[in-house]
């Protein structure tokens, strides 16, 4: 069940988005190691709609709260947390950076 601790996260936060996905990777006939592998990104989208903070997003949860927040998860969150942070500065018309 730990390798698919955030497939039933996504279960759990968005059962219609999760059975949408499932269905979508089985009539394509795709394995199953791609749909665990694609059930990362709507729980990213979440993370971002609700502030980047994954950790509480399970914490609050009651199906979730017993289990870690997998690493990969986090890592995901936190690269595109810092992404949408670095094109924000830049198309927000920072002026307080040289850009070359």
């Amino acid at each position: 069940m730990r390798h698919y601790v955030h497939c039933y996260a996504l279960h759990c936060l968005d059962e219609e988005a999760s059975n949408a996905l499932r269905r979508s990777f089985k009539e394509r006939g795709e394995n199953v190691g791609a749909w665990r592998q694609a059930c990362y990104k709507p729980l990213v989208v979440i993370a971002a709609r609700q502030g980047w903070d994954i950790d509480a997003i399970f914490n609050t949860h009651p199906r979730l709260s017993i289990w870690y927040v997998p690493t990969k998860l986090r890592q995901l969150c936190h690269a595109e947390r810092s992404n949408a942070t670095a094109s924000s500065s830049v198309t927000g018309g920072a002026t307080d950076h040289l850009l070359f």
